[in-house]
Protein backbone atom coordinates (compact mmCIF):
# COMPACT_ATOMS: atom_id res chain seq x y z
CA UNK A 1 0.00 0.00 0.00
CA UNK A 2 1.61 3.40 -0.87
CA UNK A 3 2.09 6.05 1.53
CA UNK A 4 0.03 9.06 1.17
CA UNK A 5 1.69 12.28 0.75
CA UNK A 6 2.25 14.31 3.46
CA UNK A 7 1.09 18.19 3.42
CA UNK A 8 1.92 21.03 5.61
CA UNK A 9 -0.76 23.64 6.26
CA UNK A 10 1.42 26.94 7.51
CA UNK A 11 -1.42 29.45 8.44
CA UNK A 12 -2.57 32.21 10.93
CA UNK A 13 -6.41 31.50 11.55
CA UNK A 14 -6.44 28.07 13.23
CA UNK A 15 -10.19 27.92 12.52
CA UNK A 16 -9.19 27.90 8.53
CA UNK A 17 -6.03 25.39 9.20
CA UNK A 18 -8.28 23.30 11.07
CA UNK A 19 -10.38 22.88 8.40
CA UNK A 20 -8.15 22.58 5.76
CA UNK A 21 -7.04 19.85 7.36
CA UNK A 22 -9.79 17.75 7.69
CA UNK A 23 -10.13 18.30 3.71
CA UNK A 24 -6.65 17.25 3.42
CA UNK A 25 -7.50 14.21 5.67
CA UNK A 26 -10.45 13.19 4.13
CA UNK A 27 -9.11 13.04 0.88
CA UNK A 28 -6.42 10.91 2.18
CA UNK A 29 -3.43 13.06 2.72
CA UNK A 30 -1.39 13.57 5.95
CA UNK A 31 -1.63 16.73 7.26
CA UNK A 32 0.63 18.49 9.75
CA UNK A 33 -0.31 22.12 10.38
CA UNK A 34 1.75 24.72 11.70
CA UNK A 35 0.74 28.52 12.71
CA UNK A 36 4.35 29.60 13.36
CA UNK A 37 7.65 29.54 12.09
CA UNK A 38 8.32 27.48 15.40
CA UNK A 39 6.06 25.44 14.47
CA UNK A 40 7.56 24.13 11.66
CA UNK A 41 10.90 23.46 13.25
CA UNK A 42 9.72 21.26 15.58
CA UNK A 43 8.40 18.63 13.01
CA UNK A 44 10.34 15.88 12.51
CA UNK A 45 13.34 15.90 10.06
CA UNK A 46 12.89 12.57 9.36
CA UNK A 47 9.48 13.04 8.17
CA UNK A 48 9.33 14.15 4.53
CA UNK A 49 7.05 16.81 3.48
CA UNK A 50 5.22 16.35 -0.16
CA UNK A 51 3.75 19.71 -0.28
CA UNK A 52 3.56 22.57 1.89
CA UNK A 53 0.38 25.43 1.77
CA UNK A 54 1.07 28.72 2.74
CA UNK A 55 -2.58 30.57 3.66
CA UNK A 56 -3.50 33.76 2.57
CA UNK A 57 -3.46 34.90 6.96
CA UNK A 58 1.05 34.75 6.58
CA UNK A 59 2.45 38.14 5.74
CA UNK A 60 5.32 37.80 2.60
CA UNK A 61 8.11 37.72 5.47
CA UNK A 62 6.77 34.66 7.13
CA UNK A 63 6.23 33.02 3.18
CA UNK A 64 9.67 33.52 2.53
CA UNK A 65 11.03 32.78 6.02
CA UNK A 66 9.08 29.06 5.98
CA UNK A 67 10.02 28.93 2.25
CA UNK A 68 13.72 29.05 3.23
CA UNK A 69 12.91 26.84 6.22
CA UNK A 70 11.16 24.06 4.47
CA UNK A 71 13.45 23.92 1.44
CA UNK A 72 16.66 23.63 3.81
CA UNK A 73 14.64 20.64 5.61
CA UNK A 74 12.73 19.03 2.33
CA UNK A 75 14.66 20.17 -0.58
CA UNK A 76 11.82 18.35 -2.98
CA UNK A 77 8.77 20.33 -1.13
CA UNK A 78 6.47 22.40 -3.50
CA UNK A 79 4.63 24.86 -2.09
CA UNK A 80 1.02 26.01 -3.29
CA UNK A 81 -0.10 29.41 -2.13
CA UNK A 82 -3.59 30.48 -0.96
CA UNK A 83 -4.34 34.36 -2.03
CA UNK A 84 -6.93 36.86 -1.77
CA UNK A 85 -7.26 40.40 -3.57
CA UNK A 86 -5.00 41.98 -0.29
CA UNK A 87 -2.45 39.32 -0.43
CA UNK A 88 0.81 40.50 -1.55
CA UNK A 89 2.39 37.26 -2.82
CA UNK A 90 4.67 37.50 -5.52
CA UNK A 91 4.97 35.39 -8.25
CA UNK A 92 8.19 33.67 -7.59
CA UNK A 93 6.82 32.73 -3.60
CA UNK A 94 5.25 29.53 -4.54
CA UNK A 95 5.41 27.05 -7.15
CA UNK A 96 1.35 27.41 -7.20
CA UNK A 97 -0.87 30.49 -6.31
CA UNK A 98 -4.28 29.79 -6.05
CA UNK A 99 -7.30 32.17 -5.15
CA UNK A 100 -8.31 31.24 -1.59
CA UNK A 101 -11.92 31.55 -2.50
CA UNK A 102 -11.92 29.14 -5.10
CA UNK A 103 -12.48 26.58 -2.65
CA UNK A 104 -11.32 22.84 -1.69
CA UNK A 105 -11.45 21.01 -5.17
CA UNK A 106 -9.10 23.56 -6.72
CA UNK A 107 -6.70 23.13 -4.02
CA UNK A 108 -6.80 19.34 -4.23
CA UNK A 109 -6.12 19.45 -7.65
CA UNK A 110 -3.40 21.73 -7.41
CA UNK A 111 -1.78 19.03 -4.15
CA UNK A 112 -2.00 15.94 -6.59
CA UNK A 113 -0.57 17.57 -9.25
CA UNK A 114 2.89 17.74 -7.30
CA UNK A 115 2.38 14.46 -5.73
CA UNK A 116 1.50 12.10 -8.90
Amino acid sequence: MPVPASVLVFGRDSQLVSTRRLILEKEGFQVCIASSLEDIQKLPTERTMDVMILCHTLSTEECNEALLLTHNRWPQIQTVALVTGSSSFGPNTADDIIEASEGPAKLIKAIRKYIN
